[in-house]
């Protein structure tokens, strides 16, 4: 293995089996958005909206996490959906599937540990493919995207959620103000909204990129703190640099007057016409 794909290799175990091994990296992050989000209606009810969902739909969602759209989206959807909850971490899996079988809302659920590059379904298998904010970590998202055309069924639709290259910037800036500019090898991975933008209609017939409008507006330091401490370089740091976050952050809020707003620059591709290569 070269020293490419070792990157490759050494990010996605990180994935696996420290980042996404549960939900309390992703909890951490997730909470900035519901506290401080100011977007009319929550990201998961935004984002079931985008489509018509058919009857008794066979449903995919890669890189499940721990459910949440499911369970937060669940007064949108109808309850004859069979849905198949993937992710790469088996505690992922495992969590999405107790935290969606515990509504008792949907026909029927199941996980799978899988990798969006090489999915173990059939042909044609899923009415819905869901995919949110996932192909950033993926070493080859054109073969996800691929594979995600592969499975769907030629009336149906994929849901890919990105963020484009101004998202959280302000955050960003932060990260770089102690460490530089470097981003780490765990992070490196891109597919962003321009990238989608060029890379789908190889494979769909109909691309249509939907923004969410959303920013938000932060008004404890010691959340935002938390939010960095979540991820790459913040969560390795030493109490030096960590202490130098916190500071960063905090003449952040200072100079905003006791806030901190925050740009977000996110949305969806909805995918139809799957071209089967």
């Amino acid at each position: 293995m070269g020293g490419g794909d070792d990157v490759a290799a050494s990010a996605q175990a990180y994935l696996r089996h420290v980042q996404y091994r549960d939900s309390s990296r992703l909890a951490a992050r997730a909470r900035l958005h519901v506290k401080y989000s100011t977007a009319p209606v929550a990201w998961f009810p935004w984002v079931v909206s985008q489509i018509d969902w058919p009857a008794d739909a066979e449903v995919l969602e890669v890189g499940c996490g721990a459910g949440w759209m499911w369970a937060e989206a669940s007064a949108r959807l109808p309850g004859d959906l069979s849905l198949t909850l993937s992710d790469i971490s088996a505690g992922m899996a495992r969590e999405a599937l107790g935290r969606v079988g515990s509504l008792g809302r949907y026909r029927r659920a199941t996980a799978a540990v899988a990798d969006v590059q090489r999915l173990p379904f059939a042909d044609r298998s899923f009415d819905v493919v869901v995919a949110t904010y996932v192909l950033h970590h993926v070493p080859d998202p054109r073969r996800a995207v691929a594979e995600m055309a592969r499975v769907l069924r030629p009336s149906g639709a994929v849901l890919i959620a990105c963020v484009g290259g101004d998202h959280l910037a302000e955050l960003r800036e932060i990260r770089e103000e102690v460490f530089g500019p470097a981003v780490p090898a765990e992070l490196a991975w891109s597919f962003d909204a321009d990238a989608g933008a060029a890379m789908l209609p190889a494979h769909f017939g109909s691309v249509e990129w939907r923004p969410y409008a959303d920013q938000l507006d932060c008004r404890d330091p010691d959340d935002v703190v938390e939010y960095l401490a979540s991820t790459p370089p913040v969560e390795g740091a030493a109490p030096d640099e960590r202490a130098r976050v916190v500071d960063a952050v905090r003449a952040r809020f200072g100079r905003g007057g006791g806030r901190l707003r925050v740009r977000k620059d996110t949305g969806l591709f909805v995918c139809r016409a799957p071209r089967h290569l």
